[in-house]
């Protein structure tokens, strides 16, 4: 009984794990993210997905940002989930760009021929979030001291 019990606490735990491992947050209002870090397999790039277009889908976001700065490596499988996940995304009504390519990660791509010509690239999630920004009309100015405290 003990060893069951303890199997299924520890089953539990492991899908809480995996359910945290595809966080969406809205950065903005009409502007998501999904930061991936670690390595990206099957079923974990299928539950990015998912998760992704729910949210797409709940918060009725323009703009989706989906962040590999923490992706260790890329190969054709990982690469061929994004585009997937990008034309998913355009197809639930929402742009998606991807941040956080880093010069490795373009050297990979680019040497195993796939293409990401019609998708928005950026080097950092500050470079996307100005694009989302822009496309959905806002822009971000700086204050000068003066208005910082109130004055």
């Amino acid at each position: 009984m003990f060893q069951k019990s303890r199997e299924e606490i520890i089953g539990r735990q492991q899908q809480e794990m995996f359910e945290l491992s595809a966080p969406v947050v809205e950065l903005w209002q009409g502007i998501l993210a999904l930061p991936v870090i670690g390595t990206l397999d099957s079923k974990r790039t299928q539950l990015m997905l998912e998760t992704l277009l729910e949210r797409v889908a709940a918060t009725q976001a323009e703009v989706a940002i989906v962040d590999i700065t923490g992706v260790p490596a890329m190969d054709t499988l990982t690469a061929q989930h994004l585009i997937n996940t990008v034309n998913a995304t355009r197809l639930m009504g929402a742009e998606c760009l991807i941040s956080g390519v880093r010069p490795q990660i373009a050297q990979t791509m680019v040497g195993l021929g796939v293409s990401f010509a019609d998708v928005v690239t950026k080097s950092t999630i500050a470079g996307a979030l100005a694009i989302a920004f822009k496309r959905r009309g806002l822009g971000v100015r700086s204050l000068q001291p003066s208005e910082e405290h109130g004055a």
